[in-house]
């Protein structure tokens, strides 16, 4: 039996507790470093939507112009997924069509 040490995603520490479970039955893990604040983790997620990377993925290939279903088709999950992670990156004000960026989405738009 070979033990597998578990990182956390925000610390990169492998100093993890179990924390309960989802309501699919996955372990559910905290990191105990204080830069983690508390956020929870699983070690194997069964949506590509759910991933970090693909949310970053996401991000990156938006500001570099690929619409929603490309983005959709080249990551491999759905245009709804897609459309809930910029809405949670972007902060739209419907009245005046204007569209105001979190910290992160202006950091990548000095980056290029």
């Amino acid at each position: 039996m070979v033990l597998l040490p578990i990182k956390c995603p925000v610390c990169n520490g492998t100093d993890v507790t179990k924390h309960g479970n989802t309501s699919n039955g996955k372990q559910r893990f905290i990191g105990k470093d204080q830069t983690c604040e508390g956020k929870t983790f699983i070690q194997d997620y069964s949506d590509k939507g759910r991933l970090p990377e693909t949310k970053h993925q996401i991000i990156e290939m938006t500001l570099n112009g690929s619409g929603i279903r490309d983005t959709a088709r080249v990551l491999g999950i759905s245009p709804v997924t897609v459309i809930n992670e910029l809405k949670k990156r972007f902060l739209f004000k419907a009245n005046n069509n204007k569209i105001k960026t979190l910290p992160i989405v202006a950091h990548f738009a000095r980056t290029i």
